[in-house]
């Protein structure tokens, strides 16, 4: 009978959101509401409707849930979003070196989910494509090496050769970005999975202690956003349906609009998101939460909350012994 209930469940729950990615991060924002009041129980009985709705969950929100499940002591639930974490590309040093998730050593329940890391980690791969997370990685190592001259290199070539460098290697790596959206989607963590940066502890454990282990893909993220820092023509439509199937986090959809606002072209359909540079007139401020809904960011005042709360926690060295946000 619990099966039944369960396969019930799981079925109600596939036809209400339907892999509806906007559905999904509203969900997620609803949950930081619960932890903020203290209400895990009930955030638990959200994540669980995530857990059955959804294929692809984001490794952040995986490590999130287990944190929660870890916090109520629920051994079963600690297991499910613990395998759902190694699944999803979660590293194994991340977990024991939060001071929230490193409980799952504690438990006899999580034994052989921790015995069985390498071969949860073959059904990540298994899941990526490969071939587009390598040409993602030649881009970026390109993009990070034309940056740093333009931000770091001999002051006065910066904005003269370094700068035209920059700016047709952004174009090159924007074609191939482009092409690989139109055929397969947006190349970000559900497509290419998360960077290898992840995986090297000793480079990235310093990072993940100070900003918490709130993990995703940002590689073509940041290249599109170098893109955009030039006046462009929007590719709105495209990005925005990759919101709607996952391949995209919201946050990034908005910073990407947020760039091309000021810097694109100005027939762009681009508008303001609030989510790396503000709209300087406040009194659009309700336009701007109507558009962030429509994507399923939170409103303004709860992602100015979130980042605040954020930043107070890596001030005070509290980030990793509390549950991450949005």
């Amino acid at each position: 009978m619990k099966i039944l209930l369960s396969l019930l469940m799981s079925v109600c729950c596939t036809e209400l959101f339907g892999q509806n990615y906007v559905e999904y991060q509203k969900t997620f924002n609803r949950i930081d509401n619960d932890i903020l009041s203290n209400n895990l129980s009930i955030a638990s009985k959200r994540l669980d409707t995530i857990y059955h709705s959804f294929d692809f969950i984001y490794a952040k929100h995986c490590i999130k849930a287990l944190q929660i499940s870890c916090l109520q002591n629920d051994t079963s639930d600690v297991d499910k979003w613990l395998k759902k974490c190694f699944i999803q590309g979660v590293p194994f040093w991340i977990i024991r070196n939060n001071e929230i998730t490193s409980k799952v050593f504690q438990y006899p329940q999580t034994k052989n989910t921790l015995l069985s890391y390498d071969s949860l980690r073959t059904i990540y791969n298994s899941s990526l494509n490969i071939q587009i997370s390598r040409t993602i990685d030649s881009l970026y190592v390109l993009d990070q090496k034309y940056t740093n001259k333009v931000n770091n290199g001999f002051i006065l070539f910066r904005h003269t050769i370094y700068g035209i460098l920059w700016l047709n290697n952004n174009r090159r790596q924007f074609n191939v970005i482009k092409d690989i959206i139109d055929q397969y989607g947006f190349p970000g963590e559900k497509l290419i999975g998360l960077s290898q940066y992840y995986q090297d502890s000793i480079e990235a454990k310093k990072d993940v202690l100070f900003y918490g282990p709130s993990i995703d893909d940002y590689r073509a993220y940041i290249m599109l956003i170098h893109y955009f820092s030039s006046p462009r023509d929007d590719i709105n439509e495209a990005l925005i349906t990759s919101v709607r199937q996952g391949f995209l986090p919201a946050y990034q959809y908005g910073a990407i609009n947020d760039f091309n606002v000021l810097y694109g072209k100005k027939k762009n359909s681009s508008e303001f998101y609030n989510v790396w540079h503000d709209d300087p007139n406040i009194e659009n401020n309700p336009q701007i939460n109507s558009r962030r809904q429509l994507i399923g960011l939170s409103p303004i005042l709860e992602q100015n909350r979130n980042n605040q709360i954020s930043t107070d926690r890596r001030k005070s060295k509290t980030i990793n012994s509390e549950i991450i946000l949005e």
